[in-house]
């Protein structure tokens, strides 16, 4: 059994050891260095558009139950959706997912409404 992640940390791992290589002029390890940059990167915003479309469902789950109790949707900033999201979500994944640990948003939530 693998731990979750340990495939990019062998991976981070490859990419230090070519770039090693590349450093010392080795222009076959250079190459592979930068294809191996550009995967792990596109690894990394993969999962960062994942958690901002999870955060913008969550949020929209919100405004429509809002709307489908006729309840009027009057959020003036960032604080107000924060803290109507606080009473919406219940599960932990979702609200750390949205509010993040410390309940001020997370980042995702932060790249996605400023």
């Amino acid at each position: 059994m693998t731990m979750p992640g340990s495939g990019q940390v062998r991976l981070h791992k490859r990419l230090a050891a070519l770039q090693k290589r590349a450093a010392a002029g080795d222009q076959a390890a250079a190459g592979q260095a930068a294809l191996l940059a550009r995967h792990l990167e596109s690894i990394a915003d993969g999962a960062e558009k994942k958690a901002d479309d999870r955060c913008k469902v969550l949020v929209g789950a919100l405004v429509g139950h809002w709307l489908s109790t006729g309840r009027p949707v009057l959020l003036h900033d960032q604080r107000a959706l924060l803290d109507a999201l606080n009473v919406f979500l219940v599960r932990t994944s979702e609200r750390d997912a949205v509010l993040g640990e410390d309940g001020t948003g997370s980042d995702a939530f932060h790249r996605v409404f400023g």
